[in-house]
């Protein structure tokens, strides 16, 4: 409960006179404190309270800084409430006193599912932070940087058999603790040998049998629901686990499979997250380029060009960007780039005839074209030779399929888009901004191995966007803080070095020059209003520089 708005403010204080012995000035989390502005989050979900009932509650800034010190350190819930209590630099953050005692882990929890459980609001939070970086002149570039990484699902990949042996056994677990007196008359559960029938089958008994005793307790009921949706339209024939069923098979290679989600995710050349999208691990990553695109703009970011992998350049994707004027540094997919590269197996076109030659020198007796124009898919050209002549050829085996009414040779045209796309994969240019995509791998790996985004924290999908929206926030505020830092070093290096420098040239005679390194450093004495620039800045260069 909310009674007025204000209770939503912080009345804490980081003044306390122990912070500044104990939290150093350079801790990551006063930097963090210092540049990014949480004040945001109070009314971003203020109307996520109720004013008139339930028990006053903690602030909501308190709560999401605590979550981000969850995702930025990997800690679980209970963990971070642990360290929060005796770390001076938590508190520090935090806007507590030394002293002030912290809420119960399952209050975060709590806050995490009622208060975050909006995907606008999700998306709000990470265009809170991009504006920041916007209004801070981080972000000059123009070029976003796609590309999608996989998290695992934190349940066990199970069989169909243990998917419902689980679900069974929790309907006879609640039933014992809270209708005890039923034990004796509860279905006994099958050998370990029982078939998927079998299974089924008692399961449906189970279901039946808790009919009556699902009033009794909320917890049987919960059990009963949760094997009934397993059991519609046969689910526990496609799900991977009960307690996550969403999770879905993806593949990271031919060899390599995964069972959870993916995370579909745009940074711009300063490499900040821009946009997200988190789908289940099966599918494709080109699909969501448009969407990407589209929710960086949202964010306020101009996107001139777009550089991702081979996934991201279908057809419909270069065509939706050349349609909004984005540069597209995608590399085409080999098979539409080299046409399969057909022409190992000894085909050749023959110009002069306007035909196929086969490896045994025959032409095509006609070809024609397949396919409409201005489709999602290329036409195809196929040309057809004589059969009786592959019948009698000497290179008929593996060419020739004896019974075949036809025998034809089919290449895939390029369309006018791919044929753009090709010309310019084929420029020094394509080639040196192809080099930046080392950005988001790094980007990648700094999600996993920092952040525990090689596991799902929280189950089903939303569990997933949650995670990913709160890490999306987290890198972000650490890469404003280190690029404002940056700025801050270049400008405090140039400087000291100019006030070096005028050290060095008071009371210099005329015409002296000065080298380092066999480098001529600075002729004096220098034009007149850089003179007079000099001795401004070193009249003002005693004031302490923030770094």
């Amino acid at each position: 409960m909310i009674k007025d708005f204000e209770q939503l403010s912080l009345n804490l204080s980081q003044g306390h006179p122990l912070y500044d012995k104990i939290v150093p000035k350079n801790h990551p989390l006063r930097l963090i404190e210092e540049q990014i502005d949480f004040s945001f989050v109070t009314p971003l979900l203020s109307d996520r309270y109720s004013i008139d009932y339930g028990r006053p509650a903690y602030s909501p800034e308190v709560m999401f800084k605590l979550l981000f010190l969850k995702m930025l350190y990997n800690l679980s819930d209970e963990r971070v409430i642990q360290e929060a209590q005796v770390n001076m630099a938590y508190k520090y953050f935090l806007n507590l006193d030394p002293e002030d005692p912290l809420m119960h882990p399952s209050s975060l929890t709590k806050f995490r599912k009622l208060r975050l459980n909006q995907e606008d609001i999700l998306e709000d939070l990470l265009g809170e932070v991009i504006n920041q970086a916007i209004q801070k002149n981080l972000i000059p570039s123009k070029t976003l940087i796609l590309d999608a990484t996989h998290t695992r699902s934190q349940y066990q990949v199970k069989t169909p058999i243990e998917n419902l042996r689980e679900v069974s056994k929790n309907i006879r677990k609640q039933l014992y603790r809270y209708v005890p007196e039923v034990k004796d008359h509860v279905p006994p559960k099958l050998h370990s040998t029982a078939s998927l029938e079998e299974e089924v089958i008692y399961t449906q008994e189970l279901i039946e049998f808790s009919h009556r005793y699902q009033d009794k307790n909320r917890q049987i009921q919960e059990a009963r629901e949760k094997a009934l949706d397993i059991l519609k339209n046969r689910t526990y024939q496609a799900i991977l686990s009960v307690s996550d069923p969403e999770a879905k098979m993806g593949y990271k290679s031919k060899t390599e499979a995964f069972a959870g989600y993916k995370t579909h995710l745009a940074i711009t050349e300063e490499r900040l997250m821009t946009a997200i999208e988190v789908t289940t691990g099966e599918v494709s990553d080109g699909k969501y380029l448009k969407t990407l695109v589209e929710k960086s703009k949202k964010n306020g970011i101009e996107v001139k060009e777009v550089l991702a992998d081979a996934a991201y350049s279908s057809k419909e994707n270069l065509g939706y960007m050349e349609q909004e004027n984005i540069t597209a540094v995608t590399p085409l997919n080999p098979i539409v780039l080299n046409g399969g590269k057909r022409e190992v197996e000894g085909f050749e076109y023959n110009k002069d005839a306007g035909q196929m030659r086969c490896p045994a020198g025959h032409l095509s007796v006609r070809k024609a074209r397949t396919g409409k124009k201005n489709q999602k898919k290329n036409q195809s050209l196929t040309y057809y030779f004589e059969i009786e002549k592959c019948k009698h050829c000497p290179l008929r085996d593996g060419c020739y399929r004896p019974g075949a009414k036809s025998k034809t040779y089919s290449m895939t045209l390029k369309s006018d888009i791919h044929q753009k796309a090709i010309d310019y994969q084929k420029t020094n240019e394509f080639k040196e901004k192809k080099k930046q995509r080392y950005k988001i791998e790094a980007k990648n790996a700094e999600l996993k191995q920092s952040h525990g985004f090689q596991t799902c924290k929280f189950a089903r999908l939303f569990g997933m966007k949650i995670q990913a929206y709160l890490t999306a926030f987290v890198v972000n505020a650490k890469r404003i803080v280190k690029l404002v830092t940056e700025k801050q070093a270049i400008f405090q290096i140039g400087l000291l070095d100019l006030i070096q420098k005028m050290d060095m040239i008071e009371n210099k005679e005329k015409g002296a020059y000065y080298f380092i390194n066999n480098k001529l450093l600075f002729q004096w004495p220098p034009p007149g209003a850089l003179c007079l620039f000099y001795k401004l800045v070193k009249r003002t260069s005693r004031v302490e520089i923030k770094f």
